[in-house]
């Protein structure tokens, strides 16, 4: 399951989370799988959509979660005047912070060393 961010701002109101939620999976075509959608609010006219793809990487995952927002912003008239700003997989910090760690000590996964802006 791979998780895509899409951030869509219209100059109008977006609809509602549960009636975006609706919008967007209504354009996921037979081929496509969206797992689910989660919808957050980034400020008037501004929400990020979360797009959970399953998907056998995160190229495949990026484009069916751009092509179902892409259709919804160009179909469902409760979207007009909105545009997709973003789309991008979501770094789980977390998951990349355990892979990280548990990472032999051969000095491929380490930490970057603090860099002071004095030395440069």
């Amino acid at each position: 399951m791979i998780l895509v961010h899409v951030r869509i701002r219209s100059p109008e109101a977006l609809p509602e989370r549960d009636v975006l939620v609706r919008i967007l999976s209504e354009h996921v075509t037979p081929g496509e799988r969206v797992e689910h959608f989660s919808v957050h609010p980034d400020g008037p006219g501004s929400v990020t959509v979360g797009c959970f793809v399953p998907a056998e990487s995160l190229l495949i995952a990026e484009s069916v979660a751009l092509a179902v927002a892409q259709r919804a912003v160009r179909s469902s008239p409760a979207l007009k005047g909105a545009w997709i700003t973003s789309s991008s997989g979501a770094i789980v910090a977390e998951y990349f912070e355990r892979l990280r760690d548990s990472a032999g000590h051969d000095g491929r996964s380490m930490r970057l060393p603090d860099q002071d802006i004095a030395d440069c």
